[in-house]
């Protein structure tokens, strides 16, 4: 076979480009630095090319002063809330210690009430005339004795019975029985004490009060005085009407502590009525020794003188006869002897009548009344302590009924249920409500907020809480509807401000709350947005762009063109730098007071040409110098 030829590809060397020497590489850069440094000291120096003198006024865009309005507006931002102030607190109260004056066990240290009362009863009965064997034994012996010497027939009272029956009524052939003498006022002793210690750190006597047992809401510690647990809560979010049961509080300590209270409200109810019967019962006594025992007893004491007068002017009579007879020898010395010591006898009779008559008026009766007196004021005041007690037994009795009612919390109206969680300072939720949690008195716990009722409340920057005031009108825009804008009016500014990320913070704000007039039902709580107020306004007045104000040590300068003449000196810029007095702004414009007259022109953004020379300030001279 004939050999075939295989085409090879033809492959080219490209010849490597010759490099440029150092010295080319260096001549390169001192040329280069030499145009530079020529063209930053020429422009240092002022020169500036033909087309860049020629053309530089018409690369300045320039404005016009016109006429016109400038309103100032102050945008803060804030949360929707809501208007009604339908909070639901925790309105548990404190119980601590005994309210109505008994002792942790119910009973009085000062004896019984059933012993105190019969005691009392008894002593305000007046006693019998044969109340002891000595009271009994002496009147008998007096009686006895007087009636032997007065030549009478009597027994002897060896019995109360016989005694107090044979002194009854008063006669001529004995002294009678005046009961006056032997009454007796005992003391009264008062029903209960009106004042307890508690002893016991139990729920209602002292310890702890409260409902909720001893620890709630899982934190492992002993709850403080007015504090419970929440045992069930509607969700977060539940549309409630007026009147249903949101928040149910625990109430077992309550409801124990309103049975013992029940036994002590009845037990202080018993001692003032028995406090009342004993009262009735001394004012029946009182009335009955000052109408009846004492009047009688000086009717007897006075018909008892008459008998003994009439005693002894029979006595004396017979004396006299005696003698006449004796006269007459037809009577015994001895008989005589006996007439007189039956005169003598008659004359002590009648001077002890007239002295019982005196003890019984002057000192007897005015101290029985004084006494039964003194003890019907003693049972009038422990009848006003007993009262005072059970008004205290009821008044706790009330509160603790009032507290169990309290630990069922209702909706006060129609709404959505938003938890009240406590924060700090720093605004970090340090206790969230849920069930188990503990809550104390007047601490909030829910809210109902009415989407038909709702507010703006605003964070405003202290620098800018001067521009605010009660009334004023704003713009409301919510973040979540915003292309449906709200009008609102300002309600209220806080007084005292707050810090803003916290208590160390410098930066402090101010709270203002604005209504909304056209709220629409589908706001919520809890949404963000933004606040626009209406801070100032001029109309018809001079003003410019702010973009074309410079501002330099506190004064502020617009820039004016200028043409170029042809004679001027390189150096000379075509502007200059015009002093203005500028008034109100707003996000755009900002008025000229004085410094531009209306169709002025100036450059719009000078921001980028030479600083202004500031006219150097005059020495001050002092007065005295000047002198």
């Amino acid at each position: 076979m004939q050999d075939q030829m295989i085409p090879v590809a033809r492959i080219e060397l490209e010849r490597p480009a010759r490099r440029p020497s150092l010295a080319r590489k260096l001549a390169s850069v001192a040329l280069m630095g030499a145009a530079v440094g020529g063209g930053a000291w020429a422009w240092g120096r002022g020169y500036r090319p033909a087309w860049l003198r020629g053309d530089e006024k018409a690369r300045f865009e320039l404005v016009e002063v016109d006429r016109g309005d400038i309103t100032q507006y102050v945008v803060e931002f804030g949360t929707v809330e809501s208007a009604s102030d339908a909070v639901v607190k925790c309105q548990v109260e404190a119980l601590v210690g005994l309210v109505g004056g008994t002792n942790s066990s119910g009973t009085s240290k000062s004896g019984s009430g059933g012993t105190a009362g019969q005691t009392s009863t008894q002593a305000a009965t007046p006693a019998p005339a044969a109340v002891t064997k000595s009271a009994t034994s002496s009147t008998s012996k007096s009686s006895t004795g007087t009636a032997a010497k007065s030549g009478t027939s009597s027994t002897s009272g060896s019995s109360a019975t016989s005694t107090t029956s044979a002194s009854t009524s008063s006669s001529a052939s004995g002294k009678p029985t005046i009961r006056s003498f032997s009454y007796t006022v005992t003391k009264y002793s008062p029903l209960k004490r009106t004042t307890a210690t508690s002893k016991t750190g139990t729920n209602g006597s002292g310890g702890r009060s409260g409902g909720g047992g001893g620890r709630g809401g899982g934190g492992g510690f002993e709850e403080k005085p007015g504090s419970t647990r929440i045992i069930s809560i509607l969700a977060e979010g539940t549309a409630v009407k007026k009147g249903d049961v949101v928040c149910e509080l625990d109430s077992a300590a309550f409801r124990d502590e309103l049975k013992a209270q029940q036994i002590r409200w009845l037990q202080a109810k018993s001692y003032v009525e028995q406090a009342a019967a004993t009262l009735a019962v001394n004012e029946i006594t009182l009335r009955e020794y000052r109408d009846g025992i004492l009047p009688q007893d000086l009717h007897q004491v006075r018909q008892y003188i008459q008998t003994c007068e009439i005693d002894r002017d029979r006595a004396a009579k017979n004396l006299e006869w005696s003698q006449g007879v004796q006269a007459k020898g037809l009577r015994a010395s001895s008989q005589v002897r006996a007439d007189e010591l039956a005169v003598q006898q008659a004359d002590f009779v009648l001077s002890e009548a007239k002295g019982m008559l005196e003890r019984l008026e002057k000192y007897t009766g005015p101290k029985i009344l004084k006494s039964l007196e003194a003890k019907l004021a003693s049972i009038r005041t422990d009848k006003l302590a007993q009262d005072a007690s059970f008004a205290l037994e009821d008044e706790r009795l009330k509160r603790l009924e009032k507290n169990i009612a309290a630990c069922t919390l209702r909706a006060p109206s129609d709404g959505v249920v938003v938890y009240v969680n406590q924060t700090n300072g720093w605004g970090r939720v340090e206790s969230y409500i849920q069930e188990g949690t503990t809550v104390r008195q007047d601490q909030p716990i829910f809210q109902l907020p009415d989407p038909k009722r709702m507010r703006i409340k605003a964070r405003i920057n202290e620098t800018k809480v001067a521009a605010l005031r009660t009334g004023q009108s704003c713009q409301v825009r919510v973040d979540a509807y915003p292309e449906r804008p709200l009008q609102g009016k300002v309600l209220d500014v806080t007084a005292i401000s707050s810090p803003v990320n916290g208590p160390f913070s410098d930066v402090r704000v101010y709270f203002a709350l604005i209504s909304m007039d056209d709220a629409f039902a589908d706001l919520r709580p809890g949404l963000s947005a933004e606040v626009t107020f209406l801070n100032d306004r001029r109309s018809d007045v001079e003003r410019i762009p702010l973009a074309s104000v410079r501002r330099l040590g506190g004064e502020s300068f617009v820039a004016i063109p200028e043409p170029t003449p042809a004679d001027a000196e390189q150096d000379r810029p075509p502007y200059r730098w015009q002093k203005v007095d500028l008034g109100l702004s707003d996000a755009d414009y900002i008025e000229v007071v004085s410094g531009l007259d209306a169709g002025d022109r100036i450059i719009a953004d000078p921001s980028s040409l030479d600083v202004p020379t500031l006219a150097p300030t005059a020495p001050q001279v002092a007065a005295s110098s000047a002198d």
